[in-house]
């Protein structure tokens, strides 16, 4: 089926029902969040989604991750190309591969005609789909708005919060953030990250099949490394992903290291990661990706699985530089600098100290309990759309 024929089921489909969503995926990051909210969807009887894959879930080098959409049985609408072929992998293209995904988004939106676009996080396409929706007097739903960090994420989150009507925030600082940039309270909802949902239900790998699959001894500990380019550090990406590389090496310990997202500057990144001979791999499932890091000694970079997935497990996470800069995280996460012998000690401590284990087995978790793709859902059922104003005011 060709994608105008799936668009035009999806528009009839949707004609009988009271809510449309349209869910904008452009890499595994924010795929992990929508997968359970999509699950807790499909359990409706009052909304249905349309599902549009495009950005690094399309390419080869970050592992095609489309296909592990297609596993879960997930119905795709439709499917575009945000990067040209000859990506340059530099700021300017990411600029306009962004303008890519508000032309091909907006036709689909024109199609379908959904009453709710479902925008997430500090994602381009997501940051895209926000402004459609705010263009084409349509409802904008967003997920983990008022949250600080480093990097062009901290502008395009704050952004999108402005382009949206309904807010679904992790945590009652970022609830208070929105509050102050102008938003109405009535609409501001503290209902938890969407990604710990799927911990809760995570389908167990068990620790022979990983082994042999990822070549792991379980018997001694292991690291998983997952590094981001800043965009905003682009110089010096190269530079601080060898730090990390030579820091784990001289350590000695097992590790697995997973690729970062396709951003400006990730091919200098996959450059040093090619030539490390470390054990390396493009993507792994969530499922994979889990049960994993349950059984990690850590996880090293600067993604903000470390700030909320791994306190979830009470598993140790070693933050490194910038990108994560002012987000909220638990007492398991150790901060460190772009610094080869400061991320060697913080691995010993991951690894050794005594009452650092003994003190995050006890570790609060600040990014909700598991059930924030019920509350979302549920709370989109009940909200009434008509007294939503598509034209927004300050609120103070």
């Amino acid at each position: 089926m060709n994608n105008h024929s799936s668009l035009y089921l999806r528009s009839k489909i949707f004609a009988i029902l009271n809510k449309k969503i349209l869910i904008v995926t452009e890499r595994r990051a924010d795929y992990s969040k929508f997968r359970p909210i999509i699950k807790e969807i499909e359990k409706s009887k009052k909304m249905d989604y349309c599902l549009v894959v495009t950005g690094s879930h399309l390419l080869k080098e970050y592992g095609n991750t489309i296909n592990q959409i297609k596993q879960d049985k997930f119905k795709i609408s439709s499917k575009f190309h945000m990067y040209p072929k000859n990506n340059k992998n530099t700021n300017a293209e990411m600029v306009r591969s962004f303008a890519k995904a508000v032309n091909e988004i907006s036709k689909i939106v024109e199609k379908i005609k959904p009453n709710i676009i479902l925008a997430g996080f500090d994602i381009g396409a997501n940051f895209a789909a926000a402004i459609i929706g705010a263009h084409m007097n349509i409802v904008v739903a967003h997920l983990e708005g008022g949250e600080v960090t480093g990097t062009i994420d901290e502008s395009i989150r704050h952004a999108t919060t402005k382009f949206s009507h309904i807010h679904f925030v992790t945590n009652s600082e970022a609830a208070k953030r929105i509050i102050k940039m102008g938003e109405n309270p009535k609409l501001v909802f503290v209902v938890g990250n969407p990604s710990l949902d799927s911990i809760k239900n995570i389908k167990k790998i068990s620790k022979e099949k990983l082994e042999k699959k990822f070549e792991l001894d379980f018997s001694k500990p292991y690291v998983i490394i997952l590094q981001h380019t800043v965009t905003s550090e682009i110089e010096t990406v190269d530079k601080n992903i060898k730090k990390t590389i030579d820091a784990i090496k001289e350590s000695g310990i097992q590790s697995i290291l997973i690729y970062g997202n396709a951003d400006a500057g990730s091919r200098k990144i996959s450059k040093i990661i090619k030539n490390s001979k470390i054990k390396q791999f493009s993507a792994l499932s969530f499922d994979e990706y889990i049960n994993l890091l349950k059984n990690s000694a850590a996880l090293i970079g600067n993604s903000s699985s470390g700030i909320m997935e791994a306190p979830y497990l009470r598993v140790p996470s070693i933050n490194i530089g910038s990108r994560q800069s002012g987000r909220l995280r638990s007492s398991s996460v150790i901060n460190v600098e772009y610094d080869k012998n400061k991320i060697k000690n913080a691995v010993k401590k991951a690894i050794n100290d005594k009452k650092f284990l003994a003190k995050i087995k006890n570790t609060k978790n600040l990014y909700g309990n598991g059930n924030a793709s019920k509350n979302i859902v549920s709370i989109l059922e009940k909200i009434d759309l008509k007294k939503i104003p598509i034209q927004k005011k300050m609120e103070y």
